[in-house]
């Protein structure tokens, strides 16, 4: 059932559908993220008043949490709550005064830290997975930080501070300008960040995967079952089963159709990675009598169009992830499991 990258492009979701995103929150913090980028780039273009006006309007735009700002500059800062809980722990060698001294528009300007003795963990700073869904106001940690990932690149006497520091946390000279921003956080979401990457894309991944699935096994015939992530025979070394996302199998003929899943709204290599085991992974499915399907979806992955052509070229159906698209997955697994 071969198809082209425009046909797939032309009824994808692109973005995260919106039961998916609902589904995945509970666990993930890139759907709110993505979510709240157009709000909390509006707060960074507005807060041109003063270094300090940021805080001012964050507290009275109520579509845009505290913490949840706090979360998009360590993003954008790529420091996580592992890198902040060392520098607190090396924090009166950084900042023996206890203030940051730094530079804006010409003038300077001193941060005194209010927090006493710094914890700045992810779960003080409200920004944890299971807290971050729920809006905290600014405590005097979350203002600490937000200064320092603001303004560590602008600070004056910084003969001390980690190359990190002075290198990524730039965002504070940045205030005002618009265009600067928008090219600015554009580059800096085109890829999943070690904060967001991790166990979020994990999370999504997953919530992707049972949400498939979960589609995908009603109204199929009752001989055919969820098997798992692997089939028996098929490998790819002598020691391991090859691992699919997702696997479905006739309980008759033991005949298998599996399914692997990508779906990336920021470009990154998975895409890729699947591309380059399609043509073996086709060659040893086919050989044992079992067949491979796709689905493709994310404007991240239509950005490589190539590495899609090689799992069309390798494979017996690739889909997107709409609802008509699960829908044909779903007739096909029907139809080519159907026992004989």
């Amino acid at each position: 059932m071969k198809t082209t990258v425009e046909e797939i492009e032309r009824t994808a979701c692109l973005y995260w559908p919106e039961h998916l995103t609902s589904t995945a929150s509970d666990i993930s913090m890139l759907p709110l993220l993505l979510q709240t980028q157009d709000k909390f780039i509006s707060v960074l273009k507005c807060s041109d008043k003063s270094p300090t006006a940021w805080q001012k309007v964050v507290t009275d735009f109520s579509s845009l949490s505290p913490n949840v700002f706090l979360k998009h500059l360590m993003v954008l800062t790529d420091i996580g709550g592992e890198r902040l809980q060392r520098f607190a722990k090396d924090f009166d060698t950084l900042f023996p005064t206890g203030s940051m001294e730094y530079a804006w528009d010409g003038k300077t300007y001193i941060h005194t830290f209010g927090s006493g003795k710094k914890n700045w963990s992810n779960a003080a700073l409200k920004v944890d997975k299971s807290v971050l869904h729920r809006p905290h106001e600014f405590n005097k940690e979350m203002v600490d930080v937000s200064m320092l990932l603001l303004w560590g690149s602008s600070t004056i006497k910084n003969a001390e501070l980690p190359a990190e520091l002075i290198e990524k946390c730039s965002v504070g000279q940045m205030l005002g300008k618009p265009s600067v921003i928008d090219e600015f956080v554009k580059q800096r979401y085109l890829y999943v960040s070690r904060i967001t990457g991790g166990s979020t894309s994990n999370d999504l991944g997953h919530s992707c995967e049972q949400y498939a699935k979960s589609v995908l096994q009603q109204g199929l015939p009752d001989n055919i079952i969820y098997k798992g992530h692997t089939i028996e025979g098929i490998s790819h070394n002598s020691s391991n089963l090859t691992s699919f996302d997702i696997v479905f199998m006739n309980l008759d003929t033991r005949s298998c159709i599996a399914i692997e899943i990508s779906f990336q709204v920021t470009t990154n290599s998975v895409i890729e990675r699947k591309a380059a085991l399609a043509k073996s992974r086709i060659e040893l499915l086919h050989r044992k009598g079992h067949k491979v399907g796709y689905v493709v979806d994310g404007s991240g992955n239509f950005q490589r169009r190539n590495a899609i052509n090689t799992i069309i070229r390798y494979s017996d159906i690739v889909v997107n992830f709409s609802e008509s698209g699960l829908r044909d997955l779903r007739d096909f697994i029907s139809t080519n499991l159907s026992s004989k």
